[in-house]
């Protein structure tokens, strides 16, 4: 039998890899998670170091990957369980006691489970796989009295989550003090980072400069003479506060700024490709999107409504996932055809 593997990065810039691999050539079988593959991985590899080579972790892993990672892995939890991660393997799962008691089979709740040593409770369960034979019992049980460790490769793979930094909580860190009186928070951070790198800030603009600034930031067209010249000579203490209170409140701004998320998403007003026929309806959504960004809407609910807006009483708003590019005309090649609206 040949076993052939293969890695691509995961979608949407994912780090974690998307591994397959194909056994004799046509049969492919998507692994269900990087744990399971990096312990095939193992197993693929196996002929080229010898037995006294591969310690006991390794093997026993890759029993737990044929037998037992499917429901305790990176996919699928079940009993609260994780095989993958080291503190959920000592911690136990729903039972309470823990699983592994490094260098204690006895007193491991996992190989008395294994051992059929606990009434009513069978480990790989009937139709869900085959149980340990007695050879594999041994190399469980003398694994956790070497001290029950993870192999590095699989623990990684299963801490993947727990340390990329997308699933790490928000933090909030306090201004560094740069000896500036009455500076904002954010400023605060840029004026340390340019001491830091010897920089200094630039010259502050002239109320002309200022204006015209804002306006074709926020608006996206500079503002009348006359706006100017009504900003210039505002000797006012809050002419600039409302000034860009005066630009927020401008149904332009939404229109502005929609821009930017109806560009990201790819909206069209037509489907594009051979026919680019138009979509009659589309403006709607399009408003939503400006109607959004006026009234403030927080980004969280601007997300959620569009994903699920049918059930959040905004119907209008998943108009976000038909808002791209279609070929209504089809491919002949059916998964083109099912990924065309992803």
């Amino acid at each position: 039998m040949e076993v052939f593997l293969s890695a691509q990065t995961g979608v949407g810039g994912d780090s974690r890899p998307d591994f397959r691999y194909l056994v004799n050539g046509p049969a492919m079988i998507r692994v269900a998670s990087a744990t399971r593959l990096l312990v095939l991985f193992i197993l693929a590899f196996a002929p080229i170091a010898s037995a006294e080579d591969t310690s006991p972790s390794d093997k026993v892993y890759a029993v737990f990957a044929e037998k037992c990672l499917h429901c305790h892995g990176g996919e699928k939890q079940e009993s609260g369980l994780r095989l993958d991660q080291e503190k959920s393997l000592h911690k136990g799962g729903d039972w309470g006691e823990p699983s592994v008691v490094p260098g204690k089979p006895q007193e491991s709740f996992l190989f008395r489970v294994l051992a059929g040593e606990e009434e009513d409770l069978v480990m790989p369960p009937e139709g869900k796989g085959e149980q340990l034979t007695a050879a594999e019992l041994e190399l469980v049980k003398l694994w956790i009295e070497q001290g029950g460790e993870i192999p590095a490769a699989i623990a990684a793979a299963g801490n993947a989550r727990d340390t990329h930094w997308s699933f790490q909580p928000l933090s909030h860190p306090e201004p560094p003090l740069v000896g500036v009186d009455g500076i904002a928070p954010i400023d605060a951070f840029i004026q340390d980072k340019l001491k830091q790198n010897g920089l200094s800030p630039s010259e502050r603009a002239d109320r002309r400069t200022l204006i015209r600034r804002l306006y074709l930031v926020m608006l996206g067209f500079p503002p009348s003479p006359a706006e100017v010249e009504d900003f210039i000579h505002d000797d006012s203490p809050d002419a600039w506060p409302k000034l860009v209170d005066n630009v927020l409140a401008s149904p332009h701004y939404g229109e502005r700024w929609a821009r930017h998320w109806l560009d990201l998403i790819r909206f069209g007003e037509t489907h594009g490709f051979e026919t680019n026929r138009e979509r009659p309806n589309a403006w709607r959504y399009r408003d939503w999107v400006i109607d959004a960004f006026n009234n403030d809407l927080p980004y969280d609910d601007f997300v959620k409504q569009q994903i699920a807006g049918d059930a959040l009483d905004a119907p209008i708003a998943t108009g976000f996932l038909v808002a791209g590019p279609h070929d209504i005309v089809k491919s002949p090649d059916i998964n083109l055809t099912l990924m065309q609206r992803q």
